[in-house]
C-alpha cells in the first residue's frame, strides 16, 4: 500500500526512503531536507516563508502567513487525500518544543480519521492509538506509552515486559513509560486515546 510522506521543516530531520509509487509532500522548509536527500516533492505547501525562492516547477498551494494552521497540519489534510492508511513525517521533532507537541496532537488527528500517521523522533518514532483499535509491534527496544487528552481506559499490553490487563491510564501520570518488547507484542485500547513511541528497531501496523 502507498505511503504519503511529509517533510517538515525542523532541523533534526531523519532520512526517508520512500519506494515508486508513494507520495512526497514538503511542507515549507521541509522541502531543504528533501533536496539534500535528492529527493524531489510532488507537491510543497505552506506559507512558504522559510524558502529564499519558489521552486517553479515543483506543483505548490500556499497559504498566507497569518492563517490558524500550522504547515505541517495543511500538509496532512493533503496526506489524507493521497493515501489510503499510512503517513510517515520527518522533520517535525525537535526545534520549537511548541510545535512538537502540535505535531503529536496532529498524530491523534490522524489516527481519528483511521489513517496510520508515524513521526520520527530521533531514536524513537510516534504514533497514536484511538479507541477500538490494535497496534502490533515486531522487534525488540522501548515502548512508551502515554494517554492524551484525558482518560484511556481499557488499555491491555500483551508481549510486553510489563502487561496490563483492561486498566486506565492518565494524561497526568506516566505509568506507561519506558515498558520493554523483545519480540511481538501488541497494544489494544478500548476507549480515549494513547500516544505510543517506540524505539528504532521496532516495526509496527495498526488493526
Amino acid at each position: 500500500m502507498a505511503v504519503c510522506y511529509i517533510a517538515g521543516a525542523s532541523p533534526e530531520a531523519q532520512r526517508i526512503h520512500p519506494l515508486p509509487g508513494d507520495f512526497l509532500i514538503a511542507a515549507d522548509g521541509g522541502l531543504g531536507h528533501l533536496a539534500r536527500w535528492g529527493l524531489t516533492p510532488d507537491l510543497l505547501i505552506g506559507d512558504l516563508d522559510s524558502l529564499q525562492t519558489r521552486p517553479g516547477d515543483i506543483p505548490c498551494v500556499k497559504f498566507p502567513c497569518e492563517k490558524d494552521d500550522t504547515d505541517l497540519s495543511l500538509a496532512l489534510d493533503e496526506a489524507f487525500l493521497r493515501t489510503q492508511k499510512n503517513i510517515m513525517i520527518t522533520g517535525a521533532w525537535g526545534g520549537r518544543p511548541d510545535h512538537a507537541i502540535a505535531n503529536l496532537q496532529l498524530l491523534v488527528k490522524a489516527a481519528r480519521r483511521g489513517y496510520f500517521a508515524q513521526l520520527l523522533c530521533g531514536g524513537f518514532t510516534a504514533a497514536a492509538l484511538v479507541g477500538g483499535s490494535t497496534l502490533h509491534l515486531r522487534g525488540s527496544g522501548t515502548v512508551s506509552v502515554f494517554a492524551h487528552g484525558g482518560q484511556a481506559s481499557g488499555v491491555t499490553f500483551c508481549g510486553l515486559k510489563y502487561p496490563l490487563e483492561n486498566a486506565v491510564l492518565q494524561d497526568d501520570t506516566p505509568l506507561g513509560v519506558s515498558n520493554v518488547l523483545e519480540n511481538e507484542g501488541k497494544i489494544t485500547l478500548e476507549h480515549g486515546a494513547l500516544l505510543v513511541f517506540y524505539e528504532e528497531g521496532i516495526h509496527c501496523d495498526i488493526a
